[in-house]
């Protein structure tokens, strides 16, 4: 079953037909300030981002792999030349 929304004026049967009502207004919207203030909204929310649990898994691993000094490392001109390399056996 569908999500039903409800807003001050409409009710959404999901969430795509809010999506796309909310362009419509978007693309006929001539009020600079709220045009800018959704574009704050938009920034904070791609900055702002949640970890699923296995990505927070992940991180902690390797976390305590640096920590342990089991990581190793190469330079900038070494990753260079493996990928030249690389890229020379496969032609």
């Amino acid at each position: 079953m569908k999500n039903v929304i409800f807003t001050k004026n409409k009710v959404y049967m999901d969430i795509q037909a809010l999506k796309i009502d909310l362009i419509h207004w978007l693309t006929e919207l001539r009020d600079e300030s709220m045009l800018r203030k959704l574009e704050v909204l938009k920034k904070e929310q791609e900055e702002s981002f949640e970890l699923s649990p296995a990505q927070k898994k992940e991180l902690d691993r390797r976390l305590k792999k640096y920590d342990s000094g089991q990581m190793q490392f190469s330079s900038w001109d070494a990753v260079k030349k493996r990928i030249r390399n690389r890229a020379k056996d496969e032609i």
